[in-house]
């Protein structure tokens, strides 16, 4: 009897014991004069808070779990400049659920009250000025806080900017970052080996199949024997990349320098796909239901030459266009470019029939800054106009474009300046000349610093020099109004109108768009937009005349390839027998 009490007291013992070291359920809370931010950081840094769901069988397991997160506590705290900080941890296990008690002592914040550059026992006899290189370069403060971050930048910046002084093998042997108690601040020193000067070397390549080596030689932004650049090097490789026939490039240099004192270069390539097709179907709230075809073949010769085509059929509107380009024709960064087009459009103003065939010369003057211009042939007839009328018409056209934005699909943040100057002689039976003349001008400026709001305007105007209006085509004169100008008016019916309400195009144009966007999450935004202005008889844009407004709204779903929109746009100054109460459109891309 007595072994069998022993017995019985010995498992209700073990049963109680296993029953207070279990865990069930936990939390952890954070003590201490910590701001939200240094809270949050700490919470994404603890593997506790990312597992209380899966708490641990006991409480040594719950205990391992939460000592082995305070490195990481320290890890955050230090990069937050607080290099005096503690963190302690206590329990309370009486609790359901169990609570995990970090007490956190951050300290003052060390500032940055010294940063030195010196050379190294290797770098003594180099001739690199350390002198030429502030603190201002480096984008190094002083007095502010000491992060790690901070610290790693500015190595960054150094090496970067010796590369760019001829320094490109430059190392940082060793850094020194002291912590001063008594002022309670922190001095770093960087002991740095220059390496010797370098220039450029031979270009050595590997990769190249179908693409000519001569072709890639003229991409190259360096010339062998000048002193090293880096940023050289990045713009050969963002001429690269623009070209669109590699799907993986690398630059790379020798790590020493061979006996005439040049770093030798080589650009690694992996050749992408050179030719494209597609197909689809679609739907245009302008031209109605249709589908479009398109080829390409980016590298016809072996020197980047492109052949491309498209074919596009709606209901309203059929065109086929073939285009050639050769790149770098005579110089660097200029392309010859062939167009020929067929277009059959039908709109509320006309009907064209045409076909043109293009000639011109593209060159990039700067990174923001393109000029086109050459010469165009177009045969072209217009019907249910005022009046008809074929034509054959020799063009010099000139096109110039300015662009600071920041983001193609989806600007944010820039300025953009479109000029259009198009002569034109109608040089068969009835002879006249014109001249079109156009500009669109928009802007985009950030309302938030994270661009979550962004204010954007448009500008467009417009005038034909020459010949009076009733001389001129139809389809070459101005209307307005589409999904991305003068919106909640009827397509291309802004304009002046025949006594049947028709439009007949005019010879000016003047017209505004503001837009507020928005984004509600990441991928959903939003649009407010007013539009107004009109098309003129008269050379220039007649203001008696009343202007056209429009209001609406849209949503956009921003995708990598730009934003799909949907806008619903009404006029605030309807025209009876033309405009209905609203426009519907839905599309690609910014308005503008």
């Amino acid at each position: 009897m007595l072994l069998r009490s022993y017995t019985y007291f010995f498992i209700l013992a073990l049963f109680c014991f296993f029953k207070l070291s279990s865990i069930e359920s936990y939390r952890v809370c954070f003590e201490g004069n910590l701001s939200p931010q240094l809270k949050k950081l700490l919470e994404s840094a603890s593997d506790t808070v990312k597992l209380q769901d899966s708490p641990p069988a006991t409480v040594a397991g719950l205990k391992h779990r939460a000592e082995a997160d305070v490195k990481n506590f320290l890890k955050v705290l230090h990069s937050q400049a607080l290099y005096n900080a503690t963190v302690n941890l206590d329990y309370q296990l009486n609790t359901c659920p169990a609570i995990v008690l970090v007490k956190v002592n951050p300290g003052p914040v060390y500032p940055l009250t010294g940063f030195y550059i010196v050379p190294s026992n290797d770098s003594l006899c180099r001739n690199f000025n350390y002198s030429s290189i502030s603190l201002t370069d480096l984008k190094v403060n002083l007095y502010c806080p000491a992060t790690p971050k901070m610290i790693v930048e500015a190595e960054e910046n150094l090496l970067f900017l010796m590369a760019k002084q001829g320094y490109p093998l430059a190392t940082i042997k060793d850094r020194d970052v002291t912590a001063d108690q008594n002022q309670q601040g922190i001095i770093v020193t960087l002991h740095v080996d220059s390496g010797p000067q370098a220039y450029f070397g031979e270009t050595a390549f590997k990769g190249l199949c179908s693409v000519k080596e001569i072709y890639v030689i003229k991409k190259l932004a360096w010339c062998q024997g000048a002193i090293y650049d880096p940023c050289k090097v990045q713009r050969t490789y963002s001429a690269l990349e623009a070209i669109g026939l590699f799907s993986s490039i690398n630059i790379t240099y020798a790590q020493e320098l061979n006996d005439c004192q040049q770093l030798p270069m080589q650009i690694e390539v992996i050749e992408g796909k050179q030719r494209s097709i597609g197909a689809g179907l679609a739907y245009s709230t302008d031209w109605g239901p249709g589908a479009s075809f398109e080829w390409e073949h980016r590298n016809i010769g072996g020197m980047g030459e492109k052949l491309s085509f498209d074919l596009g059929v709606w209901q309203a509107l059929q065109k086929a266009n073939l285009r050639y380009i050769k790149p770098d024709f005579l110089k660097p960064n200029q392309d010859l470019v062939w167009i020929a087009q067929a277009l059959h459009d039908k709109t509320k103003g006309y009907h064209e029939t045409s076909f043109s065939i293009s000639g011109l010369l593209e060159k990039q003057l700067s990174s923001r800054v393109r000029i086109s211009y050459g010469g165009m042939y177009k045969i072209l007839n217009d019907t249910d106009s005022v009046p008809n009328g074929s034509f054959n018409l020799l063009k010099a056209p000139f096109y110039l474009r300015y662009s600071n934005v920041n983001n193609i699909l989806d600007p944010t943040i820039g300025t953009t300046v479109h000029l259009r100057v198009i002569p034109s002689w109608q040089f068969i039976k009835k002879q006249f000349v014109y001249c079109i003349n156009t500009m669109n001008s928009t802007f985009y400026y950030p309302l938030t610093c994270d661009h979550q709001y962004v204010l954007a305007g448009q500008f467009r105007f417009g005038t034909i020099l020459g010949s009076n209006r009733r001389t001129l085509p139809a389809s070459e004169r101005f209307y307005e109004g589409s999904d991305n100008s003068m919106r909640g008016f009827r397509f291309l019916t802004v304009s002046p109108l025949n006594h049947k309400h028709k439009p007949i195009g005019g010879r000016s144009l003047m017209t505004y768009s503001l837009e507020l966007r928005g984004r509600a999450t990441k991928n959903w935004g939003w649009v407010a937009f007013y539009d107004f202005g009109n098309v003129y008889s008269s050379i220039l844009p007649n203001f008696n005349r009343r202007l056209l407004q429009s209001v609406g709204a849209g949503i956009r779903y921003h995708t990598p390839v730009g934003p799909l929109r949907l806008d619903v746009a009404v006029p605030l100054t309807p025209r009876s027998h033309v405009d209905h109460k609203f426009q519907v459109y839905l599309s690609i891309g910014q308005a503008f």
